[in-house]
């Protein structure tokens, strides 16, 4: 049988390397590899895991071209290095593995979302305290992943909107809201071309990511904990406010009222950023959707022009949509005065 010019079976085998490629990240074989070559048995010992697994796993590995085998010896190939191992490196995506690993075990129950509409509970809710914290620090890693590119050309869109209005600050400082913004890495990118950052999630997420990801010794980088769906937005002017990986969480109804409530706590001339899979855009967006429908109430990937419209109607003009990596793109709109 041939789904889209493959085979079943070349999709099953897909499905099997991620998942084991995720897995050998979460445990560690990538990271230790990287203090030198070694057999499996030295490998295990290294990462304390079992000798037998990795035994297994380690040419397995090697088949999809992520290690080099030299006799019983194996290696990282430097593309794994950069993209796995080294967090500097500009193209490293590891830290988004752990994610892609849970939400292939929550598309095992995908026959039940189908049948009830509802998603699945949360997957920490029944956790104690340690591990819902060692449960943020994954997605926390997840969403730092992003390589540094991506970060810039988002950054670089942004300002580029902003400059391109004349509209009069006052001599006041620049300043930026990151709706969501997790880790911080784009509130960060932002306040590194000099404007003034603030960054709002979840108070669990502010307290974390303070010390976690050194926020809080960053000079210019607010942190505020809240609700950004239920409490008041941080007081502005702001002038760029940003809702990266936010949109696909939540209803058109719910979209919209935030992109409203945004409004009222940006300057006139003020951009805002969604940046997201767009459908008809992203190659990615209609896959994503089925991790909305697995994981929120109410979450799914939209169009630009559905984007561009909520933003037209909250006061929003001239949405522009800007590519930044293979499957993403930024939708950015000027405040009216």
């Amino acid at each position: 049988m041939r789904i889209a010019g493959q085979e079943l079976t070349q999709l099953r085998d897909l499905a099997e390397a991620t998942a084991t490629v995720a897995a050998a990240y979460d445990a560690g074989i990538f990271r230790c590899l990287d203090e030198g070559p070694a057999t499996a048995g030295k490998l295990a010992a290294r990462a304390g895991l079992d000798a037998r697994a990795v035994g297994i796993l380690l040419p397995v590995l090697a088949e999809l071209g992520l290690l080099q085998a030299d006799g019983d010896r194996f290696r990282l190939t430097g593309p794994v290095q950069r993209g796995l191992v080294d967090r500097e490196s500009g193209e490293f995506e590891g830290g988004g593995l752990p994610l892609w690993l849970m939400n292939l075990r929550s598309f095992t129950h995908l026959p039940d979302v189908l049948a009830s509409g509802q998603p699945l509970g949360h997957p920490d809710e029944d956790q104690d305290e340690d591990a819902k914290r060692e449960s943020l620090a994954r997605f926390m890693a997840g969403m730092a992943a992003a390589p540094a590119a991506r970060v810039q050309e988002i950054v670089n869109a942004c300002l580029a909107r902003l400059e391109d209005r004349e509209a009069e600050s006052g001599g006041r400082p620049r300043r930026m809201l990151d709706i969501g913004g997790g880790p911080g890495h784009m509130t960060r990118a932002f306040v590194e071309r000099g404007l003034r950052g603030t960054l709002f999630d979840r108070p669990e997420t502010v307290e974390f990511v303070a010390g976690a990801y050194g926020l809080a010794a960053v000079e210019g980088l607010e942190l505020v904990g809240g609700d950004f769906m239920e409490d008041e937005l941080p007081e502005g002017p702001f002038d760029v406010v940003l809702m990266s990986n936010v949109v696909h969480i939540y209803s058109p109804r719910r979209n919209q009222d935030l992109f409203e409530r945004v409004a009222r706590v940006t300057a006139p001339g003020a951009v805002a950023a969604i940046a997201d899979f767009f459908r008809g855009r992203s190659r990615r967006a209609d896959h994503f959707a089925l991790v909305m429908l697995l994981r929120t109430e109410g979450g799914n990937t939209y169009t630009e022009a559905e984007v561009g419209s909520w933003l037209e109607d909250a006061g929003f003009r001239s949405p522009e949509t800007a590519q930044v990596d293979t499957d993403r793109h930024l939708i950015t709109a000027v405040r009216t005065g």
